[in-house]
C-alpha cells in the first residue's frame, strides 16, 4: 500500500487491519508501524476516503497525484473492548502516537501507574481502572473494568492528554486524599474533558501559543532536558510553566472561559465571571 492507500492496483484503495503500508516507506516511519492494525479504524477509513477526493477530482476525471513521500500521522487513540464473567465491562485503550526515541535509547519510566482498584471479582462490583504515563506526563493507556457501562468515547478523551489536565489527580491519588479515581472523575470539574470539541480546542490553544517568545523559551528547554530520553519529571514541569509570562496565564485563562461561555449548553456547571445574572 502506497501512502495514499492505493494498491499495487492503481483502480483499487484500500485499508484496515489486514494492510499494511509499502516497506519502501521503512525509512520514513521514523519508527511509527507500517501495518494498519496498530492504528484507529474509524480514523484509518477517514484517511482512505480523503485521499480518494484528494487523488480523484469527479469533475475533470483525472488523478492528481501527491509528491511529498511522507506517511501520514494518526492521532486517534486505539481501543477494545468486551464483557467478562459477572457481567464485567472491560476497556482498554491505548495511543497509536507514541513517543519517539533514536535508536538505541530507552524511555525512562519516571511516573507510576495511576491504579484504583475496588473491584470484587465474585460479585463484579465496584470498578478497576489505570492509568500509563509516558516519560513526560502523557496519558499512554486507560484500562477499565467494572460493572457500570461507561461510554468509551469518555475513556478515549484522556489518552494522549497530560496528566496536568486531571486536577492534581495523580498526586491526590498517591497521598490517598481522593480514594476513588472513578467516582472523583465524574465530578462536575471534570465535564469538560469529555466534551466533543475539547480535542479541538486544546490543539488550538496549543497553536495559539507556540508562536510567544516565553513559551519557546520553555520549549527550548524542555528538548534540551528530554533530547536523550531521560523524560521531564512533575517537579521540572511545574518549574518550567512558573516560568510563563502573566500574560500568557492570562490569556490561557481567557481562552479557557471562552471555550466554557461557547458551550454553556452543555456546561452549565461551571462558573463563568460576570454571567451570574443573564
Amino acid at each position: 500500500m502506497d501512502k495514499n492507500f492505493k494498491t499495487t492496483d492503481p483502480s483499487i484503495f484500500a485499508a484496515g487491519s489486514l494492510c499494511e503500508f509499502s516497506n519502501r516507506y521503512m525509512a520514513l516511519a521514523q519508527g511509527r508501524s507500517l501495518r494498519m492494525d496498530r492504528y484507529n479504524g474509524r480514523e484509518m477509513g477517514s484517511r482512505l476516503a480523503r485521499s480518494i477526493f484528494d487523488i480523484y477530482d469527479p469533475k475533470t476525471g483525472f488523478y492528481n497525484e501527491h509528491e511529498n513521500e511522507e506517511l501520514p500521522l494518526f492521532f486517534l487513540p486505539q481501543g477494545a473492548g468486551g464483557v467478562l464473567p459477572n457481567d464485567i465491562i472491560y476497556y482498554y485503550i491505548k495511543t497509536t502516537n507514541p513517543m519517539i526515541h533514536k535508536a538505541g535509547e530507552q524511555e525512562v519510566k519516571n511516573r507510576k501507574e495511576l491504579v484504583c482498584d475496588n473491584l470484587d471479582a465474585g460479585t463484579g462490583e465496584g470498578h478497576f481502572i489505570k492509568f500509563t504515563f509516558n516519560s513526560i506526563g502523557l496519558i499512554d493507556s486507560v484500562t477499565y473494568m467494572g460493572n457500570e457501562e461507561v461510554k468509551l468515547q469518555s475513556l478515549w478523551s484522556f489518552v494522549g492528554l497530560h496528566e496536568s489536565y486531571l486536577n492534581q489527580l495523580t498526586e491526590r491519588h498517591e497521598s490517598g486524599i481522593i480514594p476513588n479515581v472513578a467516582e472523583f472523575l465524574s465530578e462536575n470539574w471534570a465535564i469538560a474533558l469529555y466534551h466533543e470539541w475539547f480535542g479541538d480546542f486544546c490543539l488550538r490553544m496549543r497553536q495559539g501559543i507556540q508562536g510567544l517568545e516565553d513559551v519557546q523559551q520553555l520549549v527550548g528547554k524542555a528538548f534540551e532536558m528530554t533530547r536523550h530520553g531521560q523524560g521531564l519529571t512533575r517537579e521540572q514541569i511545574k518549574e518550567l510553566s512558573g516560568n510563563l509570562s502573566e500574560s500568557t496565564i492570562k490569556m490561557i485563562e481567557n481562552e479557557t472561559l471562552e471555550f466554557v461561555k461557547t458551550n454553556m449548553n452543555h456546561l452549565p456547571m461551571y462558573y463563568v465571571p460576570g454571567e451570574e445574572f443573564p
